[in-house]
């Protein structure tokens, strides 16, 4: 998703504000120990609804009321505001213009805004960055974690502790479940796959789960209480309408079967009328109407649902094309005058304004439209769901339906009262007779439409070809980091390097192939140079994957907290680096530069990349390019606070 930060505002109370300014590209914070630049990082982690505050405690804190980051996602602004985890840590969301400028943002922006949980900022986000994965179960039992926000950061972030370390690559790994959940989530964070691919896996689920119900049933049928009772009951109850007497069907299926062993006989010296029969029709007429009505309620609904999206989803592209249109005349002046008679021309200026207005309104259109055609596979689902056992019921119902007509009411066959009373009381013998010899109905054809279904949906699925795109992202991975590593400082004796990525077997590790085939991890190499070069090229790697999927609703952003550090621990004005250290630190630089202008060229986005670092660059050999990303120099008594 193409997207970057516009800038990173703190407010205190009094409205006084910090603003740091950042651009598409290579941004760089540079400066002094202890000025803040750690601390930027935790501010845009925070204000992505972070659940809690990890900003350092002491003169940020105490200084700053409300952080904000104003972040460019798609066409739009977007305007994300936090307060102080001491004033409850509620937050702002709203959408501004792509235009939009960080510099005017007061704190009276907000008096009027509504402050929300961040929760429901969270989802907003997710709205914004077209994240609609809300169901990642495969069985329909359960609901299944969200494809979430939170997730997303471990591609973000490289923070200090993580830049140089061997034992860990991820932002927040060390949680089992979070790693988890994160190595689970690639496939969606990637565009590989959408909420249609998980419906389609529950589904797919239920109806195996099904057959192998129906395959038991077919082999030997269960002998369920509730099965019984199910067959039965109607079988009693034609009978005894036939005598014209009451019958229970709420009686236990144990009272049944003794009522199957001694039925009421057929009397013919009494009159015996078709009222109960009748009334029993009448009854089971009433219950299959009320059926289909539900049955055109859920389709209805359904077809209603798959009209809306694709409605919504056309209104959408409709307004996009109209709204893309409109950039190509944009507004250049607020004054037009007569090229004839000089004259100011007021007519043209008011149909600007008409012009604006006509903007804003389609801003605010798509702004509703994006947020309601999110994927509706998984409610369309669970109405079919909800309709498959509608149908059932219906079959069942219509059955017995049909039975009183063709054999009780005008039978051809059943001329007598006592002709059908008979054929009732077969009916229930033949049944029990089955019971006992344990062979019910004959399911077969509900295994022929089972695996019909069972085919069409596996076909269906492996149409995402997942396998392959994680083949496919494993390699790029790997190659890009190896074309990287040419350019990084790493330890001779690894050279040649062949970097691989465990992305196919969920290790998410680094590792390096030797020429002997030996695998080495990454917290098996020596040297601090090796684990920050491993890094870098890996999550240069990361962002250029994701900037070449389309579908991919990742944020295009990354943030390097001191990659320097193993080299200039105390800084870079320390009389004793050496010629190699610096080297080794241009290199750095100069591939993150590349790398990222390489990606631009590629893709036709320009991510964002955010670096933070004690270095100025005055001594690298790319100082001038250094030199043209530094947006903030905090040094001279110059800090975030």
């Amino acid at each position: 998703m193409k997207s970057y930060i516009k800038a990173i505002i703190i407010f205190n109370e009094n409205n006084e504000k910090r603003v740091v300014p950042l651009n598409p590209g290579v941004n760089i914070i540079t400066g002094e120990s202890k000025t803040g630049k750690s601390a930027l990082v935790e501010i845009i982690d925070y204000c992505l609804c972070s659940t809690r505050c990890t900003i350092p405690k002491g003169k940020i804190t105490d200084f700053s009321y409300l952080y904000t980051l104003v972040i460019v996602i798609g066409d739009n602004t977007y305007v994300i505001a936090r307060y102080n985890w001491d004033k409850g840590g509620k937050m702002h969301f709203s959408k501004e213009s792509k235009d939009f400028e960080p510099k005017t943002l007061e704190l009276s922006y907000f008096s009027e805004k509504s402050a929300l949980s961040y929760k429901d900022v969270q989802y907003e986000i997710e709205c914004a960055l077209g994240l609609f994965v809300t169901n990642m179960s495969t069985d329909d039992d359960q609901q299944g974690k969200k494809a979430s926000l939170r997730n997303m950061v471990s591609y973000l972030f490289q923070h200090q502790n993580l830049m140089a370390s061997k034992f860990a690559l991820f932002y927040r790994f060390s949680d089992y479940y979070k790693r988890k959940d994160v190595i689970d989530q690639f496939p969606v964070f990637a565009g590989m796959i959408s909420q249609e691919y998980y419906s389609d896996l529950i589904q797919l689920n239920t109806l195996k789960a099904q057959l192998k119900q129906k395959y038991r049933k077919q082999k030997a049928n269960e002998k369920s209480t509730a099965y019984i009772k199910e067959k039965l009951s109607p079988l009693l109850a034609d009978y005894f309408a036939l005598l014209d007497r009451d019958f229970d069907s709420k009686m236990s299926v144990q009272k049944m079967l003794k009522i199957t062993s001694n039925l009421p006989e057929f009397d013919d010296t009494q009159l015996f009328g078709d009222s109960k029969i009748a009334t029993r029709y009448s009854e089971l007429e009433e219950e299959l109407e009320e059926l289909r009505n539900k049955e055109r309620e859920i389709l209805l609904k359904i077809k209603n649902i798959e009209r809306a999206s694709s409605t919504g989803s056309s209104f959408s592209e409709m307004l996009k094309d109209l709204k893309q249109q409109t950039r190509i005349a944009e507004i250049e002046t607020s004054e037009y005058s007569c090229p004839l008679c000089g004259h100011e021309c007021q007519e043209i200026a008011e149909k600007d304004s008409e012009l604006i207005d006509a903007t804003e309104w389609l801003d605010n259109e798509l702004m509703i439209t994006e947020k309601y055609t999110a994927d509706f596979s998984e409610d369309v689902r669970k109405l079919k769901d909800e309709h498959s056992k509608i149908d059932c019921k219906i079959r069942e119902v219509w059955k017995q339906i049909k039975t009183i007509e063709q054999k009780f009411i005008s039978s051809e066959s059943l001329k007598s009262k006592k002709e059908k009373v008979y054929y009732a009381k077969t009916r229930i013998e033949l049944y029990v007779e089955m019971n006992d010899n344990g062979i019910f109905e004959n399911v077969d054809d509900d295994i022929s439409e089972l695996k019909e279904k069972i085919q069409l949906l596996e076909k269906k699925i492996q149409g995402f070809d997942v396998y392959t795109k994680k083949v496919k992202a494993q390699a790029f991975l790997s190659e890009n980091m190896n074309r990287l590593s040419l350019t990084l400082d790493f330890e001779d004796e690894y050279r040649p390097i062949n970097l691989n990525f465990g992305l196919l077997d969920e290790s998410f590790d680094i590792y390096q192939y030797q020429r002997n085939r030996e695998k080495i991890h990454l917290y098996e190499m020596g040297s601090g140079a090796n684990w920050v070069s491993c890094h870098i090229a890996l999550f240069l790697s990361f962002l250029h994957y994701f900037a070449k999927q389309k579908n991919s609703p990742m944020p295009l952003i990354m943030f390097f907290d001191q990659p320097s550090q193993v080299y200039f621990p105390q800084g870079d004005n320390d009389d004793e680096i050496t010629q190699a250290d610096l080297m080794a630190v241009n290199k750095m630089y100069k591939t993150i530069f590349d790398e990222i202008n390489s990606i631009e060229k590629d893709t036709g986005i320009l991510p964002q990349i955010i670096i933070v670092d004690h270095v100025d660059g005055m001594k690298l050999k790319c100082k001038e390019e250094f030199e043209s990303y530094i947006r903030c120099n905090w040094r001279n008594n110059h800090a975030l606070i």
